[in-house]
């Protein structure tokens, strides 16, 4: 089958998008227990940066190298500085789009067209997809904050 216009794609694949859309809202609450709001996390510093004494200059040197440190052009004192960017629950429902097609597709390779299968596979693979990539995202943010994530996690063996 050929998918050419949107609603060819949604009469294809809405059934397993929304059955992943149902299984990463189980895995989002049962990881968060909220609706999480998209954060970013820029770890910059201005320690030993030549600042000049004058107000004016000085703020526009500021935005300057935030601007340069934004972008990635980056020198040796904070070449390991990161920006992290989570999408809270959006990027957690764009995982279970990606992962209901992904089941959808895998079932299609597997000659099976069941309803049944595509919606426990889908269930599935939603549930699965935002376990593994939120379980790998922790352990990044525990790396950046761990006096944070201990706070919220206390039983964490991060110390």
């Amino acid at each position: 089958m050929v998918i050419t216009n949107i609603q060819q794609f949604i009469s294809v694949f809405g059934l397993p998008i929304s059955m992943s859309f149902i299984g990463g809202l189980i895995g989002h609450f049962v990881k968060n227990g909220i609706v999480e709001m998209p954060k970013l996390v820029i770890e910059y510093e201005e320690d030993g940066l030549p600042l000049s004494s004058n107000r004016l200059v000085k703020g526009i040197q500021r935005v300057y190298y935030f601007s340069i440190f934004v972008v990635g052009l980056r020198d040796q004192r904070n070449a390991k500085s990161k920006i992290f960017f989570d999408l809270g629950f959006l990027g957690d429902l764009l995982i279970a789009i990606g992962t209901g097609i992904l089941a959808k597709t895998a079932l299609a390779m597997a000659n099976t067209s069941d309803n049944f299968a595509v919606i426990s596979s889908s269930l599935l693979a939603g549930y699965a997809g935002l376990s593994y990539l939120k379980s790998k995202q922790n352990r990044e943010l525990a790396d950046l904050f761990p006096e944070e994530m201990d706070e919220q996690n206390p039983q964490s063996p991060i110390k």
